[in-house]
C-alpha cells in the first residue's frame, strides 16, 4: 500500500504547479454555486455549465468538492485544486486495492492471504500511475472520474465486507449504499456500480437471499437519483444525429483497438480522438486515415475475438477473473460507441473500466501460476520481472511528462494539436488565446482553417464574427453571424453578438436585439447583465434596478448580481439599501472582499 501512495503521489506531483485549462473556466473560475457553504443546497437543483453550453452532466458532488477547494484556496492556489484532484485519485487507488482484495478472498477462497495481497497491490499499482488519467486527474474539471471511482470501488468494497461480518452488516451496508448513491451523484457512469452489485450478489451463490433487501435498496437509490437529476435546472444539449446501426460495429471494432493500444503504450495522448471517417485537407491525407482506419478496425475484430476467447477460457477454468471481465464489459458498454456519444474515444472514460480488466488479467495469470505443478524457472521469472519493471518506469515516465501538458491553455491546446488532436474545436480555441494576447493575424488564420476543416459548426463562425467585431471589421462579422444565427442553441447567444456589432459598427440602439435575447434565454445571466448595463449607461437606472430586481427574485444565487444591486443603491444614495445587498453578495461568496469593504466604508460614514 505503501508504493502504491508513493507511486501516485510521484507520478502527479508536477501537476501542482499548472493552472485551469479548457473546461475549468466554466465548471470553476465562472460557476457562481462553488462560492459559499449557503449554496449547497443550490447547487444539486442545476447541472453543470450554468450559463456556458447545454449539457446533460448532473454532477453535484463535483460540484460540491470545488465548494471545498474554493473555501480554502480561492482562485489564486490552483495548486491547491490539483492536490485535491490527486488525493481523490489515491483515495480511488486504494479503495480498488481493497476491493480487488475482497473480491479474490469472496471469488477465490482457495488461494492463500498473500497472494491475494499481491493481485491486489499490483493491479491497483498499475492503475494508479497509468498515465490515461490525467484528463481525470491532472484537469481540474475531470474530477467527477476520481469521485465516481472512489465511491463506487469503496461502495462494492463495503458492501462484500457487510456481507461476510454478520455482526456490523447492517452499519456496513448503510455505508455501502451511501457511497453509491454517492458514486452515482458524481458522474452518470457511476450509474454502473449498484448495477455491478446486483451482478455480484447473483454471481455468488452464498449471497443470492441477499437480494431480497438489496434489489428495493438499490431501485430507491436509483429513485432518488433520478428525482434529484429530473427536477434540476438544465439547458438540454442537441441531439447528435443518429449513426447508422451498420457502422456503430466498425466504429466500436476501432474504438476497442484504440483504448488497447493506448493502455499497452500510452505514448501520444490527447482528450479526445475522433475514428470516423472524414474529409481532410488533402485527398492524400484523407485516403492515409482511411487506409489506417481499416487497419484499426481488422485490430479491433482480432482483439474483440481474443477478448471472446479469454472470457470463454475463464468462464472454464477461472470463474473469479470471468466475473471481473463481465464487469469490464458492463463498464465498458457504453462508451463502446455501440450507443450514441459526443466523442468516439476520450481516455478518461476507462478510468473504471480499466480497474476491472486489469484485475481480470492479474487474477488469470495468477490463476494460471497456481495451478502449475512445478515452480516457474528463475529466468521466467526475471524475465517477468523485468517486463512488468520496465512497463512501469514506461508508465511513471510518461505521466509525469504528461503533466506539463496541462500546465496552461496554450500548452494544452498546442500540445494537444501537437499529439493528432488538430480539430477544429483546438484550433478555434488557439485562435481565442492568440487574440488574446494581441496577436491578430494568427487569431484570424487559425479560425479560418478551423472553418475549412468544420464549415457546418455554428458555434466556430459565431467565435469568428467575435473576433472580427474586435478587430472592428463589422460587415465581415455580420456575414459569419449569419452562419450562426439559425442554430436554436445559440440563438440568444448570437443576438447579443448581433447587437453588440450593430452597435458598434453603425450606432443602432441594440435594446430590441437585447430583449429577444432575453426572451430566448431568461436564466442567462451574461446576456440579462448586459441589458441592465444598457439600460443604466443609457441613463434610465430605475428602468435597469426593477430589471436586476426582477432577476433576483427568480436567481438569488449570483453574488455578482447582489454586488450590482448595492452599487445601484449606493448611486441613488440609499446607504442602508446597499449595505443589505452587500451583505447578501458577501454570503455568496465567502471571498468576496470588495463587497465586505463596501460594508465597511458605508457603516463609517
Amino acid at each position: 500500500m505503501v508504493l502504491i501512495i508513493a507511486a501516485t503521489l510521484l507520478v502527479y506531483w508536477p501537476a501542482l504547479r499548472n493552472g485551469f485549462v479548457w473546461d475549468d473556466t466554466a465548471l470553476v473560475l465562472r460557476d457562481p454555486l462553488i462560492r459559499s457553504w449557503r449554496l449547497i443546497p443550490e447547487g444539486f437543483h442545476h447541472f453543470l455549465f450554468l450559463d456556458a453550453t447545454a449539457s446533460a452532466f448532473y454532477r453535484p458532488i463535483q460540484r460540491l468538492s470545488f465548494v471545498f477547494d474554493y473555501q480554502l484556496y480561492g482562485f489564486d492556489h490552483p495548486w491547491g485544486w490539483h492536490l485535491t484532484s490527486i488525493l481523490v485519485h489515491l483515495g480511488a487507488a486504494l479503495a480498488l486495492f481493497f476491493l480487488a482484495e475482497k473480491l479474490c478472498a469472496l471469488l477465490a477462497e482457495r488461494w492463500a492471504a498473500q497472494a491475494r495481497l499481491e493481485v491486489a497491490a499490483v493491479v491497483a499499482f498499475f492503475w494508479a500511475i497509468h498515465p490515461l488519467w490525467t484528463s481525470a486527474v491532472t484537469y481540474v474539471a475531470g474530477r467527477a472520474d476520481p469521485l465516481a471511482a472512489f465511491f463506487g470501488f469503496a461502495g462494492l468494497a463495503l458492501g462484500v465486507t457487510g456481507l461476510r461480518a454478520p455482526k456490523r452488516s447492517r452499519l456496513i451496508q448503510l455505508g455501502a449504499a451511501l457511497a453509491l448513491f454517492l458514486a452515482m451523484l458524481s458522474k452518470e457512469s457511476g450509474l454502473i456500480f449498484p448495477l455491478l452489485w446486483l451482478l455480484l450478489l447473483i454471481w455468488h451463490k452464498a449471497f443470492r437471499r441477499a437480494l431480497i433487501w438489496w434489489l428495493p435498496i438499490v431501485l430507491l437509490l436509483v429513485a432518488a437519483y433520478s428525482a434529484l437529476r429530473f427536477t434540476a435546472e438544465q439547458t438540454p444539449p442537441p441531439v447528435p444525429p443518429p449513426t447508422p446501426a451498420a457502422i456503430r460495429p466498425i466504429l466500436a471494432a476501432r474504438a476497442f483497438a484504440g483504448y488497447a493500444g493506448l493502455l499497452v503504450a500510452p505514448i501520444h495522448l490527447r482528450m479526445e480522438r475522433d475514428i470516423g471517417t472524414r474529409p481532410l485537407d488533402t485527398p492524400e491525407a484523407t485516403l492515409r486515415q482511411a487506409r489506417a482506419l481499416e487497419f484499426l478496425t481488422l485490430a479491433g475484430v482480432l482483439l474483440g475475438i481474443g477478448f471472446a476467447g479469454w472470457l470463454w477460457y475463464c468462464f472454464r477454468r477461472e470463474t473469479a477473473a470471468a466475473g471481473c471481465l463481465v464487469a469490464f464489459v458492463v463498464a465498458y458498454l457504453p462508451i463502446s460507441n455501440l450507443l450514441p456519444l459526443n466523442a468516439t474515444i476520450a481516455e478518461h472514460w476507462l478510468y473504471v473500466p480499466a480497474a476491472f480488466l486489469f484485475l481480470a488479467l492479474a487474477i488469470t495469470v495468477q490463476g494460471i501460476l497456481l495451478r502449475r505443478n512445478h515452480p516457474m524457472p528463475v529466468s521466467m521469472k526475471f524475465a517477468t520481472g523485468a517486463a512488468l519493471s520496465a512497463w512501469a518506469l514506461l508508465l511513471g515516465i510518461r505521466g509525469i511528462h504528461r503533466q506539463a501538458d496541462w500546465r496552461d491553455q496554450r500548452t494544452f491546446i498546442e500540445r494537444t494539436i501537437a499529439e493528432g488532436g488538430d480539430s477544429a474545436r483546438m484550433l478555434m480555441n488557439l485562435g481565442n488565446v492568440e487574440l488574446a494576447e494581441g496577436n491578430k493575424d494568427e487569431a484570424i488564420a487559425l479560425y479560418r482553417v478551423a472553418l475549412h476543416r468544420s464549415p457546418d459548426q455554428p458555434v466556430i463562425w459565431m467565435g469568428y464574427a467575435g473576433v472580427l467585431m474586435r478587430l472592428r471589421k463589422f460587415p465581415e462579422a455580420r456575414q459569419a453571424l449569419a452562419h450562426a444565427e439559425n442554430s436554436p442553441l445559440l440563438a440568444a447567444d448570437a443576438l447579443l453578438l448581433r447587437a453588440g456589432i450593430e452597435n458598434a459598427g453603425s450606432g443602432q440602439d441594440p435594446e430590441a436585439l437585447l430583449r429577444q435575447a432575453i426572451e430566448l434565454a431568461p436564466r442567462n445571466w451574461g446576456i440579462r447583465k448586459k441589458y441592465i448595463e444598457y439600460l443604466h449607461d443609457s441613463g434610465r437606472p430605475q428602468e435597469a434596478l426593477r430589471e436586476l430586481q426582477g432577476f433576483l427574485k427568480n436567481y438569488s444565487f449570483r453574488a455578482e448580481s447582489w454586488k450590482m444591486l448595492g452599487q445601484m443603491f449606493e448611486e441613488q444614495h440609499q446607504p442602508a439599501l446597499a449595505v443589505e445587498a452587500y451583505r447578501e453578495a458577501a454570503a455568496r461568496d465567502v471571498r468576496d472582499a470588495e463587497s465586505r469593504s463596501k460594508i465597511a466604508a458605508i457603516g463609517s460614514h
